[in-house]
């Protein structure tokens, strides 16, 4: 080999190699050993397939093939692969004739794009799977089985197991298992009796990390109690994936697998997403759950004697009413349902300004609200009552009403009887009703919500709050603050993780003297809490929003690379079937006629494509942003007649006449480059399904607009088609009779609107199209918006 060679070879940056008639390496320069890590001793003499293992094309004795680059997987020195992009050059004549350059390019930025491409469409497919179980189970385990089958049958797992984790005990154990094979007895067997204790085994250890464990085989692993019984059944790869809830794990997904597992990162980035799916969903089932125990509870109380309830919407008109309080005050079902019942109608006149007040807070802070009044009966008698209300949200309130007829102050009945009839009714309210003296001393607490806290009616008559609660700095504030006389609602929370809103009323003697404060307490810990998911979700759908437009980005630079790297041998094909073409027309032999027919057809092909590698880099160029105009005065109707001048030859193989009416020119300030493509791509669509049809193209002015005009009498589109037709990858036709992207048209539309035009189109099925496409011609800053296609055409 001549030294010159060498010299040039090993002055040039890339990696390549040089090799004989006979395919044996002659020289490597420095950029191999920096790609693969071979040296040029180490390769001298040896064959090609040392460092490509496939060899190259033409066997042996390989040929360049004009510069065309192709994929192949290289050998690295250390024995890993790596893929590269090969070109086969001949060294140009010379006493080296014969001797052929291989330059390789890395293709590593290519190849992690395509594994972030394939990793993300198995999570969009798991994703949708998810759904649907989520979507039709009823309960965790029927949940847990379907959640293992799903993941095991698309990513390849052998068996899967949800370990529950029991908080009575503090261990796991395994509620579900799932097998793709029935060979698994004696594991499946030994499994289900056992049980967890974290943070042992590799299963307690995920529990306790709250992060998923990886094992590439279990088998080898110490930490894996089964790892004897795992190898007798040909269980090696392991996943252990916590199942995250609301502020604890509700437990473990171990999934294994046949063979060793390999890709660790893609493994991971799965169990974390499928972890926390079912983690959401898990949650919204205990919060189902406990709505319904909820609304059972509150049914209950709504068909009990011991509270008259009503349901108003805000401004006071009562929907619905139990026959507690209907009972109370004379009324019938009837009255409900002929809307005869509103608060002003049931509150005596000296109230309307407290009932007002009320359903004012009530519209604006749907905040608990209670006070004392009076409900007139049927018959006008009052009835002095407690109510409470509070907001149920779509503009509904319920209004619970408690009878004081038997505990107002009278000389002749003893408080002790008053105070047990109280304690009676107000046993089932979900509220907890208490009051305090002037230093602070429980002297009445009773209600339903007691049994939250932990607490049974009247256990702390006689304590002190300030003792009680000495640990709850916000609710010794607020009792501070009301023993001073002072009404007012207050939100405390407590150190448990309860929520409680309450309304503070301040009690006062005979003589008009502060004695203490009256408290109504509801528990909102549910309501506060489901603030705080809805929240979450809120997060989490812009974070799975930010994922899908990193997605999208990823795909457009792919088509970007893509289409790009297309173009430059697609140029060079082009010339030297160029070339060819016109050697063969002006040859003499009888052969040449057919072969310049056949590379006249090539050469059609090649522009066909060259033109689907322009779309596809006008998309990119679109979806990143990177649209430039260059504005110039251009003339519209010497621009398509341009066009139509190309498409001559097209037009008469295929028996279109193309026809352009226009009466002068029509100049506005485009950019020419972007008009061009507009114009070509609703040209080629009419000649495409209107061949063997005239295509007529009008152009005209109309003020301050250009006006266009494409129509083809083809197959026409239909109605339910015309506007879908301008999207991304959308076609009316399939793609196997007439071919291409789906791109044209979207490209049309986004440059038009890019100019500060209009387009839109109109058609009969089976009698042709017409485009319409309006722009003004004073450019794009002359319009804020695009104005409508049809201004000034009909």
């Amino acid at each position: 080999m001549d030294i010159d060679v060498r010299r040039v070879l090993d002055s040039l940056g890339d990696p390549l190699l040089a090799l004989d008639r006979s395919g044996r390496v002659l020289h490597a320069n420095a950029g191999l050993k920096e790609l693969l890590g071979w040296s040029r001793l180490e390769l001298l003499g040896r064959p090609v397939s040392l460092v490509l293992p496939g060899g190259l094309p033409g066997g042996p004795t390989p040929s360049p093939m004009d510069g065309q680059p192709f994929r192949a997987s290289a050998l690295r020195r250390d024995g890993g692969p790596r893929e590269v992009e090969v070109r086969l050059s001949p060294w140009p004549g010379g006493e080296n004739e014969g001797l052929l350059i291989i330059s390789l390019r890395s293709l590593d930025a290519q190849v992690e794009l395509e594994r972030q491409l394939r990793l993300g469409q198995r999570m969009q497919v798991l994703d949708a799977a998810l759904i649907q179980v989520f979507s039709s189970a009823s309960d965790e385990e029927e949940a847990a089985y379907a959640v293992l089958r799903a993941c095991g049958q698309m990513e390849g797992w052998a068996l899967g197991t949800y370990w529950r984790m029991e908080r009575r005990d503090g261990v796991l154990v395994p509620l579900t298992l799932w097998t793709a094979e029935g060979n698994l007895g004696g594991f499946t067997q030994a499994t289900l009796r056992g049980t967890v204790t974290p943070p042992g085994g590799l299963t307690g250890l995920a529990w306790a990390r709250r992060e998923p464990l990886w094992c590439e085989d279990v088998t080898r692993d110490a930490r894996f109690p089964l790892a004897d019984l795992a190898a007798r059944h040909g269980l090696h790869g392991g996943l252990f994936l916590p199942v995250p809830g609301n502020g604890h794990v509700h437990g473990v997904l171990e999934l294994l697998s046949r063979e060793p597992r390999k890709d660790q990162e893609a493994d991971e980035a799965i169990a974390t997403a499928l972890g926390y799916h079912f983690g959401r969903f898990l949650d919204r089932l205990r919060s189902m759950e406990l709505e319904h125990t909820r609304v059972d509870g509150l049914r209950s109380l709504w068909d009990s004697d011991l509270l008259g309830l009503f349901i108003s919407d805000v401004h006071g008109r009562v929907l619905e009413a139990n026959p507690a309080l209907l009972r109370m005050l004379g009324y019938s079902r009837q009255d409900v349902r002929e809307e005869a019942l509103t608060w002003t109608v049931l509150m005596p006149p000296r109230d309307h300004v407290v009932a007002e007040d009320a359903l004012r807070r009530l519209r604006t802070g749907g905040t608990f609200h209670s006070f004392e009044g009076t409900l007139l009966r049927k018959n006008d008698n009052g009835v002095p009552v407690l109510l409470g209300s509070a907001g149920l949200g779509e503009g509904r309130v319920v209004t619970f009403a408690l009878d004081l007829s038997d505990w107002k102050p009278a000389e002749t009945r003893p408080t002790q009887e008053a105070d047990a009839r109280l304690q009676a009714l107000i046993a089932h309210a979900p509220v907890v009703l208490f009051s305090l003296d002037r230093d602070g001393l429980f002297t009445l607490s009773e209600g339903h919500g007691l049994e939250t806290l932990g607490l049974k009616p009247g256990q702390v008559v006689g304590m002190s709050v300030f003792d009680l609660y000495r640990a709850e700095p916000a609710v010794l504030a607020h009792a501070r603050r009301a023993l001073s006389g002072e009404e007012f609602f207050s939100v405390e929370p407590l150190s448990n993780g309860l929520m409680y809103e309450t309304h503070w009323v301040p009690l006062r003697d005979p003589q008009g003297r502060l004695a203490g404060t009256l408290g109504l307490a509801v528990d909102v810990t549910q309501r506060e809490r489901e603030a705080r998911w809805r929240a979450q979700l809120f997060s989490q759908a812009q974070e799975a929003r930010a994922d899908a437009e990193r997605m999208v980005r990823l795909r457009d630079e792919f088509l970007s690379i893509a289409s790009h790297e297309l173009k430059t041998p697609l140029t060079s094909v082009s010339l030297q079937l160029h070339t060819l073409h016109k050697r063969a027309r002006q040859g003499s032999r009888p052969e040449d006629a057919e072969t310049a027919q056949r590379l006249e057809k090539a050469q059609r092909q090649l522009h066909k494509l060259a033109r689907m590698m322009d779309e596809l880099l006008d998309v990119s160029r679109l979806a990143q942003g990177r649209l430039r105009l260059e504005l110039s005065d251009v003339d519209l109707v010497q621009l398509v007649r341009e066009v139509l001048e190309r498409f001559q030859e097209e037009a008469q193989r295929t028996h279109t006449p193309l026809e352009l009416r226009a009466e002068g020119p029509v100049v506005g300030r485009w950019d020419r480059s972007k008009l061009e493509r507009v114009v070509t791509n609703l040209v080629s669509n009419a000649m495409k399904y209107g061949s063997g049809a005239p295509v007529e193209v009008q152009v005209q002015s109309s003020g301050a607009l250009a006006l266009l005009e494409v129509t083809d009498h083809g197959i026409g589109i239909a109605p339910e088609d015309l506007e879908r037709i301008f999207g991304k990858f959308e076609r009316a036709v399939p793609v196997r009779q007439y071919g291409g992207f789906g791109l044209g048209l979207y490209i049309v539309r986004q440059l038009v609107e890019a100019l500060g035009g209009g387009v839109d189109a109109e058609s009969t099925p089976g009698a042709g199209a017409t485009f319409h496409l309006v722009l003004p011609l004073a450019g794009p800053e002359s319009r804020r918006e695009p104005p409508s296609p049809q201004e000034g055409l009909h």
